[in-house]
């Protein structure tokens, strides 16, 4: 495992151009800032990966330099993974065996459908969009959560914070379009639009946590909030 270690700074290399395909964001967290200093992260760890019982399954040496094996994460998160990487079933040892037969627990932040398994609540919880424990989902998504310690309390209270920006956003455009029935003008338009602008700006990926916005907007009551989150 020398050729890894003595050529370990080639991560760093590469961090600014993943950094940039993430809008400057952990692949993981959506946070910028409060989850740390940015880590390059071995999706598939390079020497040791652990599974439930913790016990060592073989890393993934062959993947140490395959650049779609890395992943932008806080250090917050990186530390925490560490060499978690548990696999339910084909398990691959050499360079042979197929990694897309493998059946992981970790959710993939570079998978689409796999970052639709987690849901928001207002108190900056994240938690599995499903809630039977028995579900493979569910079994997935609270592993993800748990190994990469993602209700770390300061990134819940930026959610909590950015999920109250929202809420109070939403009230300053229902007051305006309350008072637009009441008395149409020009200006009062104007400034629908412009709050409207800035709640879909909420929601864009180059925003920070914004999948929090999205499901902040999904859990309203009114129709027009719910496709304004799916508009950005």
């Amino acid at each position: 495992m020398l050729i890894i270690d003595d050529n370990d700074h080639l991560w760093g290399e590469i961090k600014s151009h993943l950094l940039n395909l993430s809008h400057r964001k952990c692949w993981y967290s959506e946070s910028r800032d409060v989850y740390s200093h940015y880590h390059v992260d071995h999706f598939r760890p390079k020497k040791r990966a652990f599974d439930l019982a913790g016990i060592d399954q073989g890393g993934y040496w062959w993947l140490a330099f395959e650049w779609t094996n890395y992943r932008i994460c806080g250090s917050v998160g990186n530390s925490k993974k560490g060499d978690r990487f548990c696999v339910l079933r084909n398990k691959s040892k050499l360079p042979s065996d197929p990694i897309e037969d493998e059946i992981i627990y970790f959710l993939d932040p570079a998978d689409p459908d796999d970052t639709l398994k987690l849901s928001f609540d207002e108190f900056g919880n994240v938690y599995p969009l499903s809630i039977d424990e028995k579900d493979w989902d569910y079994k997935r998504s609270r592993y993800t959560i748990d190994s990469l310690d993602l209700n770390y309390e300061p990134l819940k209270d930026r959610r909590k914070d950015l999920w109250d920006t929202c809420q109070t956003k939403l009230n300053e455009l229902k007051n305006l379009m309350e008072e637009y029935k009441q008395t149409q003008s020009v200006s009062k338009k104007a400034q629908i639009k412009l709050k409207m602008e800035e709640l879909r700006k909420l929601t864009k990926a180059e925003s920070e946590l914004s999948a929090v916005a999205v499901h902040c907007f999904l859990s309203s009551r009114d129709e027009w909030v719910q496709k304004l989150a799916l508009s950005a």
